[in-house]
């Protein structure tokens, strides 16, 4: 072969393999732009009445594996706190991303598109951005509120679809309580997961994105489980995971020490409870019996629910949605399980407003835990970064994303809760609050969480603390300030 056909044949290879190059590189770029351009879904695990005290939490009394991997895989917020221990407040609160206060989102019963017509709620946002939003179960308490920007969703909660036949028969011939006939408290029938609602929205959500992948949707879905609220309702299984002689119950069923009758009356007698199941003293410590069985049916319902979160993601993963889905983990409140003679939550104590919170995100912080204190009301403007959102001007919270890239980093150092006439203010050193009808003060109470994280001793009248009470005194009212002002007022 002479020199001019082989630099001929040279000059052939090149131009080829720089159009072949160039071509990859086009193809390259296109599926960046497409990946970038790709929005990014969110799956919003709500989980109703759940305490922290669960295994990735340091607690080992509940058998929770599946959200101690979700924690594993993602960042798991040790100092979470709900804004108000009340399932509709805290709910219209974390949806619409403003604080509750004495006037608005105060009660079970309270309506975001009541009290801040002018919000625009999660769910609205993501579908005016081209989502598919979805709820299944209990994501608002009433199921009609803001529901014109859901895209699909259910029915709602259904708290109470009893299976076992002599549970039925009780209820059918059970006396009148506040909101109906009472019902037992708890039940443990041989039936499948399924059998009861909260299974039956795990296998909905499921179909649900495997539908979605293929029409290539992204989606907002939230899935909220009511599950473990009372009635505590589950498969026999989950009963029998646990030997009910070593379930042991509260060691401090007593008042706080020193603690003012108003901070005991304005806050908490469990009516909840006492007013609407069967078997409930209407006043008064219950007796061991009746408190072991609850703490197991509490625990049973825990574990179910847990169990279906992994049957839940690992239909995401299986899916091969994951690499594009944010996760979060968050329940609306705590729960008392007679620790100071208290049930149910509606309370500024520890076991009412701590709750387990956890995020897995692609590309942020894995197996991570952090200190950085966090509300429920950080998670609307957190989400909105997290999916390239424009948030709206009003949202009172802070996001959570630089927390996310660094898990020691504190984007604030304390938190506002309240219930009723009940507002405090929290911090790593102590818990703060007061009790004020309008413009009438009523009490106040203080603990240290330093000695004292199960706030066992009042110590807002000890001569020691008056300081204290005075710079925390101070720090509420600066946090009430902010709180009562038009989130809507520039």
């Amino acid at each position: 072969m002479n020199s001019f056909k082989k630099i001929l044949i040279f000059i052939l290879f090149l131009a080829v393999t720089l159009v072949s190059c160039k071509t990859n590189e086009t193809k390259n770029n296109a599926k960046k732009t497409s990946e970038k351009n790709r929005k990014h879904n969110v799956l919003f695990i709500s989980i109703d009445d759940l305490r922290t005290k669960i295994n990735s939490y340091g607690e080992l009394k509940m058998i929770t594996p599946n959200i101690d991997k979700l924690a594993f895989e993602g960042l798991q917020f040790n100092q979470a706190y709900t804004n108000i221990a009340v399932c509709g407040a805290s709910r219209a609160s974390i949806m619409t991303g403003i604080r509750p206060s004495e006037t608005r989102f105060n009660d079970f019963s309270s309506r975001a598109s009541k009290d801040t017509p002018n919000a625009k709620p999660l769910n609205q946002i993501f579908q005016e951005n081209g989502y598919e939003t979805i709820s299944y179960g209990k994501i608002y308490h009433h199921k009609d509120d803001f529901q014109e920007y859901w895209s699909e969703k259910d029915n709602g909660q259904i708290q109470s679809d009893f299976q076992d036949p002599a549970s039925i028969e009780r209820i059918n011939n059970a006396e009148r309580g506040e909101y109906g006939k009472k019902q037992p408290a708890f039940e443990y029938p041989d039936v499948d997961d399924y059998a009861y609602n909260d299974g039956k929205i795990t296998k909905n959500a499921i179909n649900k994105m495997r539908e979605l992948k293929d029409q290539n949707k992204p989606f907002f879905m939230a899935i909220g489980y009511v599950s473990p609220h009372l009635p505590f309702i589950q498969p026999k299984k989950y009963w029998d995971m646990y030997k009910h002689d070593e379930i042991e119950l509260a060691d401090n069923v007593y008042h706080p020490k020193n603690v003012q009758k108003i901070a005991i009356h304005a806050q908490h007698n469990s009516a909840e409870m006492r007013k609407n199941y069967l078997d409930m003293p209407l006043e008064g410590k219950l007796d061991d019996d009746l408190a072991r069985n609850l703490i197991h049916g509490y625990y049973a319902s825990v574990t179910y629910m847990d169990a279906l979160i992994g049957e839940l993601i690992k239909g995401l993963d299986d899916l091969g949605l994951r690499e594009n889905t944010t996760i979060v983990l968050w329940s609306d409140h705590g729960y008392f399980l007679g620790e100071h003679g208290f049930w149910c939550k509606h309370s500024t104590f520890n076991e009412a407003v701590k709750i387990p919170f956890i995020i897995s995100s692609p590309d942020y912080a894995k197996n991570k835990t952090t200190q950085s204190f966090t509300e429920l009301v950080d998670v609307y403007p957190t989400l909105c970064e997290l999916t390239n959102l424009k948030a709206p001007t009003y949202l009172q919270g802070k996001s959570l994303v630089p927390v996310l890239i660094d898990p020691t980093k504190e984007i604030k150092t304390e938190v506002y809760t309240r219930y009723k006439h009940g507002e405090a203010v929290i911090d790593k050193d102590y818990s703060y609050t007061e009790f004020i009808e309008g413009d009438k003060y009523l009490g106040n109470m203080l603990y240290d969480n330093h000695i004292d994280i199960r706030q066992n001793t009042d110590l807002s009248k000890m001569k020691r603390s008056a300081k204290i009470v005075s710079k925390y005194k101070e720090k509420l009212r600066i946090k009430r300030a902010e709180v009562n002002k038009d989130p809507f007022q520039k």
